[in-house]
């Protein structure tokens, strides 16, 4: 039996000592938008026993401390044998159906970060195997991160041990994307409204690109465009996707253009409010250009750090350009103020009539913002919420805020506890010198007194869930800030944006 014992002991000490191990990490610490993590790890039976190494950047969550660690997260696994990589959901707890190869121009991307496949590689040396993810993340995902590695040995003989922490990281990225419009539709050609956000820092620049799904942040064979905020420039990428051409100014009567797009001076314009940027990129895309293209944003803050990410933000389909240019309309608005919350306000929108267009364009809007709140205003289309174009038609955009609410009502139960309890003390005053009642006839009452109390609510005055008493506010109101309202207008395929500057002082 100890014989036995010994066996087995030996056995799970030999199983334990072909586990890889972690050899090294790079960088154990840092800061940017994007990073190349390099890690290597080592196996006493070969790098064949190296099937598979995740990689684990969390946000103050150590992997599987609690049931939904795994959400919100950036976790990547990069399977050596097939140069697979996979990225888990938003919601966690399994990882994405998309994938990416590593060494192609394929990138895995969720809310919290991207992985360029380009940039990723495995390399084996005797009994250790390198593995270098290139990740770069979104501004949503910015702040603090705790780094975790894990590797696993082959499928169905055993694992590593749980995932050690091997550094920190601080991801820096900044600018946000909000909003695009169309995010989805199709035709030859369309002016893009698109909206970016940064709240610790200033835009520098602000980037569009619509890309075959294969594609990756150098955009090759893609539509990249670029604003520059401080400069007024726009700048269209070659096909390489390696650098952007000389720029053009931004409402000049010169074009830019390479094999996929060409973007316009006149009609390619942004402004910047608050914390926040609108951009209007005007394209017309080529014949070769022809079929769904996915859109994403990017954007670079004022200390030049860039964040990008490959998460798709809608679809357009390019159509084959017909013959002269197509009807169309575009969308104009009147900026808001707002004196106090509480108040309304109006916005004229004006449809112009493009090309010749003739036909109905159905308005809707929406209150945009990178941080809602159920205190922001709320928007409505009051008339007419369809408009007929022959040249130009207005409509009325409606801005309502709410205004702070406090209550000083105290709770309809306990004004029935106090009065009944004073009447039956009233009772017992009054009558009792004259009545002459004993006190074995006044205790039943005095208990009666309280049985009634209890009963209308008197046993529980501090008991929040029947009572709100005081004053205090129960609605904040709108908040004293810069907002946008998008107008868009929509006829077939055809779609417009125009954004309202909305102040509330």
């Amino acid at each position: 039996m100890i014989s036995l014992l010994f066996a087995l002991l030996g056995a799970t000490i030999a199983l334990q000592a072909q586990n890889p191990n972690s050899v090294s990490f790079f960088p154990s610490s840092g800061s940017g938008s994007e990073q190349e993590f390099v890690a290597t790890y080592s196996s006493p039976g070969g790098v064949m026993d190296v099937q598979s190494l995740t990689l684990f950047i969390m946000s103050g969550i150590a992997p599987g401390t609690r049931s939904e660690w795994s959400a919100d997260q950036c976790i990547l696994t990069y399977r050596v044998s097939s140069g697979v990589i996979q990225l888990v959901q938003d919601s966690g707890g399994k990882f994405l159906s998309t994938t990416a190869t590593a060494e192609t121009a394929q990138t895995v991307s969720n809310s919290q970060c991207s992985v360029l496949a380009s940039l990723s590689s495995a390399s084996i040396a005797g009994n250790s195997v390198t593995v270098r993810l290139f990740v770069a993340f979104s501004a949503e995902f910015r702040g603090a991160k705790q780094l975790y590695l894990s590797a696993d040995g082959k499928e169905g003989t055993y694992d590593t041990d749980p995932p050690t922490e091997v550094g920190t990281y601080n991801v820096t990225a900044s600018v946000s994307s909000v909003f695009v419009s169309p995010s989805s539709g199709s035709g030859p050609e369309q002016t893009f409204t698109a909206i970016y956000s940064d709240a610790t820092s200033q835009i520098q620049s602000v980037l569009l690109n619509l890309k075959n799904s294969g594609n990756n942040t150098v955009a090759a064979n893609a539509c990249k465009l670029r604003y520059d905020s401080g400069s007024t420039d726009i700048f269209l990428v070659n096909d390489a996707g390696t650098s952007y051409g000389s720029p053009i100014t931004s409402g000049s009567p010169a074009a830019l253009s390479n094999s996929q797009c060409t973007l316009f001076g006149i009609g390619t314009y942004a402004t910047t409010f608050g914390n926040e940027v609108i951009a209007y990129f005007r394209v017309a895309f080529s014949p070769e250009f022809v079929g769904t293209k996915e859109i994403t944003l990017g954007g670079v803050d004022q200390t030049g750090v860039s964040t990008f990410s490959n998460l798709s933000r809608g679809t357009f389909t390019v159509t084959a350009s017909p013959l002269g240019a197509p009807p169309t309309f575009t969308l104009t608005s009147t900026p808001v103020t707002i004196a106090a919350a509480g108040a309304s306000a109006n916005s004229t929108i004006t449809v112009f009539s493009n090309g010749g267009f003739n036909g109905s364009v159905a308005l809707t809007c929406a209150v945009i913002s990178a941080e809602e709140s159920a205190s922001q205003p709320t928007c409505q289309i009051a008339a007419p919420g369809t408009v007929w174009l022959g040249t130009a038609a207005t409509a009325t955009l409606v801005i309502n805020t709410t205004a702070a609410r406090a209550s000083t009502s105290r709770s309809p139960v306990k004004k029935l506890c106090v009065f009944y309890s004073s009447i039956t003390v009233a009772v017992l005053a009054f009558f009792r010198p004259r009545m002459r009642w004993k006190w074995q006839t006044l205790l039943p009452l005095l208990t009666f007194a309280i049985i009634s109390g209890s009963a209308f609510g008197c046993g529980s005055m501090d008991n929040s869930v029947i009572e709100n008493t005081g004053s205090g506010a129960t609605n904040s109101g709108a908040t004293a800030k810069d907002y946008i309202v998008a107008v868009t207008g929509t006829s077939g395929s055809i779609t417009a944006t125009t954004a309202v500057s909305v102040t509330v002082k």
